[in-house]
């Protein structure tokens, strides 16, 4: 009996051994440990932040304290469908990434639901100068951190697929999003994520060291891709970057790291293009009035509001020959507070889910609200307002890309003349276009605010 117990425990040291031994010789394969974060800035690392081309960081959202990559909204006074994903420099096929995460604060009030406490880890993704300034989502596998709340249970290391495809278990599935079997985690608990990528062929995801999803074969297709993009669909992800995500919750990073095998990094290339917008329908780009005369006069003052006038500017645009240039002054009183400029005409935007046009505020802080007036089911104008509000932030002048998707409109009827209001926005019936500058909280003053490329589009939701 004690001499089988002695070989019973000899077999074990030496089972215990070899696989200790070959789990070496699979380190050693997979190459060292490399921190790409080195705790002081964002050296090596990209911002693509929906409606800002490829480096800027508006109000430094992505910035690094203590140690610690935080994506940051201290300085934000709305999230404004401003997306974000910070990428690392290289391009890769085969290799583990090692982060620690901890969701922080809350959410901000006008970012979608969906995202408390949600942020993620792209791989396999197209570059972020590839993205077009107004997609909110690179193509790419998303492994989704999702932390909860008193009343919120969701799992972490997920897996969605913006623009792609995924096999689970050998079949290939549609669904966009697909559960992992973690743990729950709470906010300001830090938790470890590695994320095992083989290049074309399987992505594992682990959390505190428990395996909870494995996926494979990666492709290009699916939910979210932007229309006309140019790698075919079907294309596997044999390589691509990865990225961090901010969706309007504060999350913190810490010790990114990453292991390679020498033979498996691809080569960067930073020649990728976005794809070429298709489905606009432009609303207005400005370039084609003889004079601020025409101009004035197709973007007229109303009857009521702060005087303003709007004139072209042919240097400060987001494209073509000129933007519109509009002088305000406000004060205090009831009909001088907010600035409003019009334009009347018939848009046809059915085929698009929302607008975009290029922005730029004078650092006031003061509101912007845009609004389309839809005609009813006779073609009458009698007011039937949709209208988004968007708050800049005191001393920000960054020009940028506003996008609103038509679901995010509010209806007001507050000034409509019957009754027969839409219960729902009716893209194809659009009859006049409105901007009013300032809110009744705001400080009264001169300023001067800038737009361009206003366009009915197809946006990625």
């Amino acid at each position: 009996m004690k001499r089988n117990f002695f070989i019973f425990v000899i077999l074990m040291l030496s089972i215990l051994f070899l696989d200790g031994y070959s789990q070496s010789k699979t380190d050693q394969k997979e190459g060292k440990w490399i921190s790409i974060f080195n705790g002081k800035n964002l050296d090596g690392w990209t911002p693509k932040v929906t409606g800002y081309k490829a480096g800027e960081n508006p109000l430094h959202g992505f910035r690094v304290e203590n140690g610690i990559l935080k994506v940051d909204y201290s300085k934000f006074a709305a999230f404004n469908g401003r997306f974000g994903h910070l990428f690392y420099k290289e391009k890769l096929s085969s290799f583990i990434l090692h982060v620690e995460y901890r969701f922080v604060g809350e959410l901000l009030p006008d970012a979608p639901s969906y995202c408390i406490r949600n942020s993620g880890v792209m791989v396999c993704s197209q570059s972020p100068e590839s993205m077009d300034v107004t997609e909110n989502w690179p193509v790419s596998i998303e492994v989704q951190l999702l932390g909860c709340t008193d009343k919120l249970k969701q799992t972490t290391g997920n897996i969605c697929t913006p623009g792609t495809t995924i096999s689970v278990k050998g079949a290939r599935t549609s669904e966009h999003c697909i559960n992992a079997s973690s743990k729950y985690y709470n906010n300001g608990e830090w938790v470890n994520l590695d994320i095992v990528v083989h290049s074309g062929k399987e992505i594992i995801n682990i959390v505190n060291g428990d395996t909870v999803l494995v996926t494979s074969e990666p492709r290009v297709g699916g939910f979210l891709l932007p229309e006309n993009y140019p790698v075919p669909e079907g294309t596997l992800l044999q390589d691509g970057y990865i990225a961090l995500q901010a969706e309007g919750q504060p999350i913190d990073f810490r010790n990114i790291k990453l292991k390679t095998p020498d033979s498996k990094k691809a080569t960067a290339t930073k020649s990728e293009t976005p794809p070429n917008p298709v489905g606009l329908k432009v609303i207005d780009n400005f370039d084609n009035y003889s004079g601020n005369e025409q101009l004035a006069k197709a973007w007229y003052k109303p009857g009521h509001g702060a005087p303003n006038t709007r004139t072209l500017e042919p240097n400060i645009k987001a494209g073509g020959k000129y933007s519109l240039k509009c002088d305000y002054s406000t004060t205090k009183s009831d009909d001088q507070f907010y600035v409003p400029f019009c334009r009347v005409d018939k848009w046809d935007l059915s085929g698009c889910n929302g607008v975009q046009f290029w922005f730029k505020p004078d650092g006031s802080g003061r509101e912007m609200t845009f609004q389309l007036n839809i005609a009813n089911k006779d073609g009458k104008n009698i007011h039937d307002l949709w209208e988004y509000t968007y708050l800049t932030e005191t001393g920000n002048t960054e020009g940028r890309w506003v996008t609103i998707p038509f679901f995010n409109l509010k209806h007001n009827t507050k000034y409509a003349d019957s009754p027969d209001v839409s219960p729902a926005f009716k893209p194809e019936a659009v009859i006049e276009v409105a901007i009013y500058i300032g809110g009744r909280t705001d400080e009264p003053g001169k300023g001067t605010y800038y737009f361009d490329e206003l366009a009915g589009t197809k946006l990625q939701f």
